[in-house]
């Protein structure tokens, strides 16, 4: 069969998979096997319905042109925006081999749970069947997130779809018709105008956040928490698992070039549109100053001599000047720091920090600020570098120390048990220190079998019920059930046809019972050929 000249033209926003399905039934093939076979040289070919694959294959048959089907019936041109590697998704939809597509394409961020889903319109099916007579998938309603039809408002119908098996979306005619959320509404009609202009935009330039003052805290610092519970927030109303999280938000903000799902990017740009581009205006504080409880505290605070001036004026709620006026109201000795540091001083600061003395206690015993002593350490070329090493030295010995306790506390304990009774100690030598970790760790235990006391009590169990099934069987169908049949009875285990010998008392009663019934037959068979000859 000549493909290119008894194929249909492709319908306005249809997928290739619903185009390939379409082909399919007008052709009045019902395997799809030899669809598959006829176009693409294979008897199994997968299309997936928002990135396919093989459309070199099918823009050959159909006679299209390959970038007016990327453009106008994929979701490449978005994904190919959020991703780093579009060249790469090009050549794999173009070809034949798409076991990389997942990963190049970001799709596996949100996993497989909705890939096997696709959803249908049914006023958008009522008018296929009326217009061309039947229905189609539409590229639109196949985004993730999208539960409702931009252009009727109502909701979608979603249908389990397998890749393999080209199949168009079936309704019957008094399908009841679910009107959307109005959140649900709005993403869809959002995201229809976010594909129709996916040509134009361009994801390396940032979501332009500046312009949203609501997203930000008093100054210039980014209000995180409160972003994310508004993302939250959307999510919750499109009925949507949360899938956007810090992470993810940080990195569309600040490394807009780095791979991502597109779905996160347009829920961003989404909630983004809600947002108003106005001045945000700030209540003026007004000054109430120093009340008697705080001024009490602060006296008694300094009569311990207990907390530095700075401690106390973060405990108080003061400023350090009005510490410093009441410590010297009191006559008491005053914080003063150092002005200038000498060049012995600097020297004895470098030693201090090659011993491995934290910065604290060096600034303390000097009376500098510890950003001195940061200035200081980081002047000395590797210091910093060295300072490190120290410290990965001092975990590591910690965690050899707890886990040899633990080892000699517990001489009978396998890798396993000490693993849970140390974790963080477990994993940072099994990272860092893997040679020392396996040499004085226990021996690994050989793997014990225990799988056959399960096998027991399942034959116990299944023994009754087994001979229930028989006995109905030969009742209703006057034949002993195959173990095919039987595999089928109780939901395609697989215990009869492939692990009947590990049921000892099923094989023996489906043995006997079968032995018998078939002796029957033998001696019915010889009864009538007897009745014939005589």
């Amino acid at each position: 069969m000549s493909i290119s000249i008894y194929s249909p033209r492709i319908q306005n926003n249809e997928t290739i998979y619903s185009y390939v399905s379409r082909c399919q039934h007008i052709w009045g093939i019902v395997n799809s096997r030899v669809v598959a076979r006829d176009w693409f040289g294979r008897d199994s070919v997968s299309i997936n319905q928002e990135l396919p694959t093989e459309l070199s294959k099918i823009s050959e048959g159909a006679d299209y042109d390959l970038d007016y089907l990327l453009s106008h019936h994929t979701l490449y041109n978005i994904y190919a925006h959020f991703t780093n590697q579009s060249e790469k998704l090009k050549r794999l939809m173009l070809g034949s081999n798409a076991q990389s597509l997942a990963n190049v394409s970001m799709i596996s961020q949100l996993g497989a749970s909705s890939h096997d889903i696709s959803n249908v319109c049914p006023l958008c099916y009522a008018e296929d069947i009326e217009r061309i007579g039947v229905g189609y998938w539409r590229l639109n309603h196949q985004f993730y997130g999208v539960k409702a039809c931009a252009k009727h408002g109502c909701e979608l119908v979603a249908q389990r779809v397998d890749s393999r098996h080209y199949t168009l979306p079936s309704l019957p005619s008094n399908h009841r018709v679910e009107k959307a959320s109005t959140m649900q509404v709005m993403f869809a009609v959002f995201v229809e105008d976010f594909i129709a202009q996916s040509k134009e935009f361009d994801a390396t330039k940032t979501d332009g956040l500046k312009s949203y003052p609501l997203a930000f805290k008093r100054g210039r610092q980014l209000d995180m928490k409160s972003l994310l519970h508004f993302l939250d927030a959307i999510e919750r109303g499109l009925g949507l698992p949360r899938t956007i999280n810090e992470g993810h938000l940080r990195r569309l903000i600040l490394i807009p070039s780095q791979p991502i799902h597109p779905f996160k990017a347009t829920l961003l740009r989404f909630g983004l549109s809600f947002l108003s581009k106005g001045l945000r205006n700030y209540p003026k504080r007004e000054y109430r100053g120093v009340s008697e409880r705080q001024a009490l505290r602060c006296v008694s605070m300094l009569h311990q001599f207990k907390f530095s001036m700075r401690e106390i004026s973060r405990r108080v709620g003061v400023s350090m000047s009005y510490v410093k006026q009441t410590a010297k109201r009191l006559k008491l000795p005053v914080d003063e720091r150092r002005k200038f540091i000498t060049a012995d001083m600097e020297r004895n600061i470098i030693d201090m920090a090659i011993n491995g003395q934290c910065r604290e206690s060096i600034a303390s015993k000097f009376e500098i600020s510890v950003g001195a002593v940061e200035q200081i350490i980081q002047s000395v070329p590797n210091l910093t570098s060295w300072r490190q090493y120290l410290r990965m030295l001092e975990k590591r010995n910690q965690a050899r120390s707890v886990l040899v306790a633990l080892i000699q506390r517990h001489p009978n304990y396998s890798r396993t048990q000490l693993r849970k009774l140390a974790q963080k100690e477990y994993k940072f030598l099994y990272t860092y220190d893997k040679t020392w970790l396996f040499k004085n760790l226990p021996k690994p235990q050989k793997r014990v079998y225990h799988g056959y006391k399960q096998w027991i009590e399942r034959d116990k169990s299944l023994l009754v019920k087994l001979k229930d099934l028989v006995r109905n069987w030969l009742l209703q169908q006057r034949t002993v059930p195959s173990l095919s049949d039987l595999d089928r009875a109780f939901k395609h285990e697989g215990w009869f046809t492939k692990s009947l010998h590990k049921m000892p008392l099923c094989w023996r009663y489906y043995r006997r019972v079968s032995k018998r019934f078939s002796n029957l037959q033998e001696k019915n068979h010889v009864r009538e050929r007897c009745k014939k000859h005589n």
